[in-house]
């Protein structure tokens, strides 16, 4: 479940960076590192490498974050403040906007 949740999450930031344009992201595998301007097909490159963190930061508030995957409780995005609010475990909720 927790990996579920994780690979949405990646989904859902890579596509608001490509959209907006205001999101950073680098996703780290065991072996691997890739920003988001080297992906071209997230969701093949999410069931292929099985990544574990994903790093991302806001360029219009400077706030960044990095997410385990064994670390996210839950994200939601909020279309209207044009933010992805991140829940770790353990850890206050992290908004970004994009």
């Amino acid at each position: 479940m927790e990996y579920k949740i994780f690979k949405n999450l990646m989904i859902d930031s890579y596509n608001k960076s490509k959209q907006e344009g205001n999101l950073v992201g680098i996703i780290y595998g065991a072996i691997s590192t890739y920003g988001f301007s080297d992906i071209k097909d997230i969701n093949e490159f999410a069931d292929a490498s099985h990544p574990d963190m994903l790093y991302l930061k806001s360029k219009l508030t400077d706030v960044e974050i990095d997410v385990y995957s064994w670390e996210l409780e839950n994200y939601k995005i909020k279309e209207s403040e044009s933010t992805i609010y991140i829940k770790l475990k353990n850890k206050w909720e992290i908004g970004l906007m994009y």
